[in-house]
């Protein structure tokens, strides 16, 4: 499935910059021009190797599996008191010229590893870690079974970036009030979480915490109306070192893995200015 649908997003955006490349329409005066948006995503992880060091044990788990956890969609994404539970997308850019524009936002997804699912793992675990998980391992069989490892970010697998993104125009409808672009862009900066973990029985949910670094790309279309408001829908692509993920906030036992991940959104937003 996710094989799938990076296929048709590659087809769809080659497409679209063919169309690009044969228009001669003009975007309007966006330099000096602010817009924001939000909007809420789906999101997809590659399989990582999490490891885990701490006082009495130091072990690595290998391709390890988990998806993203999507609220159902009803009151909750319109209560004004719940509606950054859902995974949601936020972001302020500004226009450097008609075409470029510099943004900053964050995209808060959910990693939940599958629970009690079978990998294998490399380490040592001593009797003060667990009684019954104690040994040395070397490419051993295992089961994630929850007394043996719980984790989650989320609260969540919050990526923090600074993007630079170029807006093309494709055509215009309804006598120009409605215009139609792709935009595309490159970033990153930090992956910051709030890891709810627990490794055999031993963790906590943690504080929020810069856990590493993250470089991605993003491509999408954009509607306007008005050069006012706008409909935006992204598929971002990324890649994330989490050198340091806290299991227990301060303590000295802490997780790290890399995964590569994929992203969809979709986002209302408002073009505005500062002042004529």
């Amino acid at each position: 499935m996710k094989k799938n649908l990076l296929f048709f997003a590659i087809i769809f955006l080659l497409s679209n910059i063919s169309i690009a490349q044969n228009t001669n329409i003009q975007l309007e005066n966006k330099k000096g021009n602010f817009f924001f948006y939000w909007g809420y995503n789906r999101s997809f992880f590659s399989k990582t190797n999490l490891h885990f060091t701490g006082p009495n044990y130091d072990f690595t788990l290998y391709d390890i599996s988990a998806k993203d956890r999507p609220s159902k969609f009803g009151w909750t994404y319109v209560n004004p008191s719940k509606f950054t539970i859902p995974q949601y997308n936020y972001r302020l850019g500004y226009f450097l010229n008609n075409r470029l524009a510099i943004s900053a936002g964050v995209d808060h997804m959910k990693y939940v590893v599958t629970a009690n699912q079978e990998t294998t793992i490399s380490g040592v675990i001593t009797e003060a870690a667990s009684s019954k998980y104690q040994g040395s391992y070397l490419h051993n069989k295992i089961t994630l079974a929850p007394d043996f490892l719980e984790f989650e970010h989320t609260d969540g697998f919050n990526l923090v970036s600074l993007d630079f993104e170029y807006l093309h125009p494709l055509f215009t409808a309804a006598n120009e009030k409605l215009k139609f672009y792709w935009n595309f862009g490159l970033g990153g900066i930090w992956i910051v979480t709030k890891t709810n973990v627990k490794v055999m029985g031993d963790g906590l949910d943690n504080d929020f915490h810069v856990a590493g670094f993250t470089m991605i790309g993003k491509t999408g279309p954009r509607i306007e109306w008005k050069n006012k408001l706008f409909l935006t829908s992204e598929l971002k692509g990324g890649y994330a070192s989490l050198p340091y993920v806290l299991i227990k906030n301060a303590e000295p036992e802490v997780g790290d893995h890399n995964l590569t991940f994929l992203e969809y959104f979709v986002a209302l937003g408002i073009n505005f200015r500062l002042k004529k």
